[in-house]
Parts: structure tokens; sequence; C-alpha cells
């Protein structure tokens, strides 16, 4: 799905994908598109598919980079870094939240900025605090909201005069005025482009919050990541039970951020018409700052359990390779090519996908497959994030596709069918699974179908 975004803006005027036919850019709405522009920039020498790899590469180092530098900020032991490469392969990340990922080493950094703020206040960080803080609602707002929020709570618990608390706070009141401003907008726009925003929040209910809070680093079918979790758990509660512990000033308040982002995570709702998984954007700062939390000792037995934890995270790769080729091979990817190779380019498809569930990898795997065709062939295909309100990528004024229900794609029993694609010149589907009415089949490949209407439109 993300590599469509970065094919549509790097290839936006190339003849044959028919982008701009179908889309239209406003870059009036900024979330988003601090991923967006630099994917799209790098996508131009290597392809969308090879610049999303770089950009979570280089989005993984930056977060380890960051936490260390919280770490140091702190006083904690920079030698903890070590379990932030975990925290990057979780749940948003297989739940393709790139945009959200990427602003958590910028609010990591802005954390430590802040804190060193406090202590000293300096012109130059006090700049790059505020710009930093502006840029966070280029890559995801909720990332800006825990930044405000935690800053907020750093300030008032760091026994500075209140000159000092109000200096270190004011290089953010910029982008505190461009998330109210955002807010505003998104609650009244989340039933959709055009719709009037009624739809109320909706909780899973606090069992549910807490199962999730356990199964955050569960991606794949099968227990391996499971067991991966326990044993950095176990080596954690190792490193902690060595002793002694040096003394840290007030070390209590990450701790405290690490409990109020529990909190926060508890009763935040699951989502808000189309706002989703609103609560899983706690996760990845809650265990971070529970990771930062205890001072450890230093010496070679602290350091012998870090080297396990490395040791542990390069065995587990072994793991996640096999599970990446077994998901190439369920989901045919090279037959799927083969199938929407048969479409012509810069057309219009649709996936009705009746199951979108994967044997070996958790979540809804095969729900945006048909954003490859956008990949291969450009055209515009369904479901698309431009039918929800806040990407800058928009359908095109007078080809907006057939209105079909908010959340159509994950209900593809109750879809309208025969409505759904009857302004699509293909329909992409994954047998066992419907066969349109009106269209006939023109291309077959292991379990991937394509099908055309039998009378030219």
């Amino acid at each position: 799905m993300r590599c469509r975004f970065r094919g549509r803006l790097a290839d936006y005027h190339s003849p044959g994908f028919a982008f701009d036919r179908w889309f239209e850019l406003d870059l009036g709405r900024l979330q988003y598109l601090g991923f967006y522009l630099p994917a799209a920039a790098i996508a131009r020498a290597t392809g969308p598919d090879a610049a999303v790899r770089i950009m979570l590469s280089l989005i993984a180092v930056a977060t380890s980079a960051a936490f260390w530098m919280l770490l140091g900020a702190f006083g904690r032991d920079r030698r903890l870094a070590v379990f932030a490469p975990a925290v990057f392969h979780t749940t948003p990340l297989y739940l393709g939240f790139f945009n959200f990922i990427e602003s958590i080493p910028l609010a990591l950094a802005l954390l430590a900025l802040t804190e060193r703020e406090l202590r000293g206040p300096a012109v130059r960080r006090a700049a790059v605090m505020g710009l930093g803080g502006t840029a966070l609602l280029w890559l995801h707002p909720s990332a800006l909201a825990f930044t405000l929020g935690a800053s907020a709570v750093l300030a008032l618990t760091s026994a500075e005069p209140r000159r000092r608390m109000a200096r270190a706070l004011a290089p953010y009141l910029p982008a505190l005025l461009l998330l109210g401003a955002w807010t505003l907008q998104a609650l009244a726009s989340r039933d959709g482009p055009g719709a009037p925003g009624r739809t109320p929040p909706h909780w899973l209910g606090l069992k549910n919050q807490f199962l999730d809070l356990l199964r955050y680093g569960n991606v794949f079918a099968g227990v391996w990541d499971e067991c991966f979790v326990l044993g950095l758990v176990a080596l954690f509660g190792v490193l902690i039970a060595i002793r002694p512990h040096p003394h840290i000033e007030r070390a209590w308040r990450l701790p405290l951020l690490a409990a109020l982002s529990l909190a926060a995570y508890m009763v935040a709702p699951f989502d808000i018409g189309y706002i989703g998984y609103i609560h899983t954007r706690a996760l990845p700062f809650l265990v971070l700052l529970a990771i930062a939390s205890p001072s450890i000792a230093p010496g070679r037995k602290a350091a012998a359990v870090l080297v396990a934890v490395v040791a542990l995270q390069i065995g587990y790769q072994v793991q996640v390779a096999t599970a990446y080729r077994a998901f190439d091979r369920e989901a045919q990817v090279t037959e799927l090519h083969q199938v929407l190779r048969a479409a012509e380019p810069g057309k219009r498809l649709i996936a009705i996908l009746d199951w979108t569930q994967s044997r070996v990898v958790q979540f809804q795997a095969y729900l945006h497959f048909a954003a490859y065709y956008e990949v291969l062939r450009g055209g515009r295909v369904r479901y698309n994030f431009a039918e929800t309100p806040w990407t800058p990528v928009r359908f095109r004024k007078g080809t907006e596709p057939v209105s079909l229900p908010r959340s159509w794609e994950v209900k593809p029993l109750q879809l309208d069918v025969a409505r759904a694609v009857s302004d699509e010149d293909y329909v992409l589907v994954r047998n066992p699974g419907p066969r349109p009415r009106g269209f006939r089949r023109v291309a077959q490949a292991g379990r991937w179908s394509l099908y055309a209407p039998a009378a030219r439109r």
C-alpha cells in the first residue's frame, strides 16, 4: 500500500501510468508527507519497493540512535539501546504504519532535547525543537501529541523554576497550534471526504486492550515471536537484578512517563470513523520508556547480558527470513505479477478478496494486494487511501469511483459487488472468491484471477 503512494509521487506524470488522470495532489494535507516525499525521491532511482525498504532501514537505525540519545539525556546507561531494534520489529511495522514508525525517532530525540533544555537553555537547541515539533505533524500527529504531553510532564517534574519550564516548552507552541487545528479538521471529516463527522469513538474494552499489549510483538503465526519476546523480557529481568545500581537524581520521572503512556493506551479508543488503531500509537513509547526506566549496573556482568540480547535478536532474524520466504510462497507473488501484467496500464482495478488473512503473517496481509497493480501498471485501484479524508493524494475531481460503505474492504461478504465493480476496468480475485457478473476471466495464475468486462464499456 505504501509502495503505491511512493510510485504515484515518483511517476506522477509518467506516460502510461496515468496517475495524473486519476489523482491530484493536495499538499495542504500535511500528514504523511514526511515519509512520502523522501521515499518518492528515492524511488526515482530505485523504484518504489526498494525505496520503502531503504526508508525503513534508515528509520530502524535512527530509532536506535534516538533511543541512545534519550538514555544519555536522562543519565541512563546508553547500552540499553541494544533493545531498540526489537521494538522496531513489532505490530506497527506489520500494520504498515510507516509514517508513524518514522515519527518515533524524532519524538524520542525531541524528548532528549527537552530534558537538556530544562537543565540549560540554548537558542540553537530551542530552534531545533521548534522545527522538529512542527515536522512531526508531517509524519504523524499522534507522535506530536505524545511529545507535547511528555514534554509538559518532564517540565512539571523537573524541579526547575517556572520561567525555565516555560522557556523549555515555548518552542513547541507553533506545533501545539498546528495540532489543535489538525484535530478539529480530522474529527470533522472522520467519516470521509464531504461527509459530516458523526461516528462516535469505539473502544475494544480493557480486556482486549490488555491482550493487544501482550501481543505487541506477535507478528507471525506460531510461537517463535512469543518465545523471542519472552527471552528478551527474561534477559531484561536479569539485567535489572544485577547490582549495584548507580544513583540517578529524580529517576522516577521516566517510569512516570511510562505509566502515563500505559494509562493513555488503556483509555484510548480503537477508532473514530476512518481514524483507526488509535490506542496502538502509545505502545512503542510505552515499551521504550519502560526499557529506559531502570538504572543498570556497570561492568562485565551487565555487558554479558547485553551481548546475549544482541545474539538473541540476530538469531531471531533466521526465523524472520524463514517466515518471509514462506509468505512469498503462500502469496504467490510471481503468479500475481503474471496476472497483473495481463491488464492494460493506467486503468481502474478493484480487488474483491473474501479472505485477507495469512497463515504465516498476522493481521490482514492481503488487504492491499491490489496496490501492486498501481506499482506495476499505474492506474487507480481500490481499496485506496484516497478514500480517506487526510492523505495528500486525492481522487481527481470528475473521476471519483462509486461510493461504497466505509470499511467495505474488511467486510467483503457485506459488499454490493455489482455496485463495487460497476465502474471498474478489472477485478482482481484471490481464489476461492466471487466471479463478478458481466465479467470474463482474462488471466489466471495460481490462486490469482483477473476479470474484465464481458462487453466493452
